[in-house]
């Protein structure tokens, strides 16, 4: 049986899995990467693995979590220092995260969607409840700074997952258009936020 590991060990121990497993994850995929390769990289036996962890993919799922996390701490930090430009930020981020995450290509990719699929509901709605507990947080600031948002919560949860998606697809969408939409899409958000017109895009003609 694998030996106890004291407190301090098993924290070091963690972190290491936690940063191979971005390392392997992001190089070699999900199912490429094996549970040997990741107790190897932290100087532990393949059952001491599963001490840490039941499964690699338990392993991706954390680190995918840990990433968000990370994510919304730093929009929420931006919205509390700028309330006027709450929304911007909330563009802004959302589109570097995608360039800053290395993992978004493995959860994008069909053997990440698929261990999406095969989540229990309770982590799923997990996942849905971290955007919607986010974005809660950032009306309730704007609201505290007294900034007007007459945009539906439910919106800007979607809005907030579309640009991870076309974030993370920039290069099949085309750079520049991507930095089109987020030049649009902050006028209109403005627009919204103080319930007036949006402004007219496109083309004349």
């Amino acid at each position: 049986m694998p030996r106890a590991f004291t407190t301090d060990e098993a924290a070091i121990i963690r972190s290491t899995l936690l940063g191979a497993g971005a390392a392997c994850f992001a190089r070699s995929g999900i199912r490429r990467t094996t549970v040997d390769e990741l107790a190897r990289a932290a100087g532990i036996s393949k059952g001491a693995f599963y001490k840490f962890f039941p499964t690699k993919e338990s392993l991706f799922l954390t680190l995918i979590e840990d990433y968000e996390t990370s994510t919304h701490a730093e929009i929420e930090a931006a919205v509390r220092e700028d309330p006027g430009g709450g929304l911007e930020v909330l563009i802004d981020a959302a589109l570097r995260a995608t360039e800053q995450n290395p993992l978004l290509p493995v959860a994008m990719s069909d053997e990440g969607l698929a261990l999406m699929r095969h989540m229990s509901d309770a982590e799923r709605e997990a996942f849905v409840l971290r955007d919607v507990h986010l974005i809660d947080r950032i009306l309730r600031v704007l609201s505290e700074a007294g900034v007007a948002v007459n945009v539906p919560a439910n919106v800007l949860v979607g809005l907030l997952r579309a640009l991870v998606f076309v974030g993370w697809h920039r290069r099949e969408v085309g750079e520049d258009l991507v930095d089109e939409l987020a030049g649009w899409l902050t006028p209109t958000l403005r627009a919204a936020m103080l319930g007036g017109p949006a402004p007219s895009g496109g083309s004349d003609g």
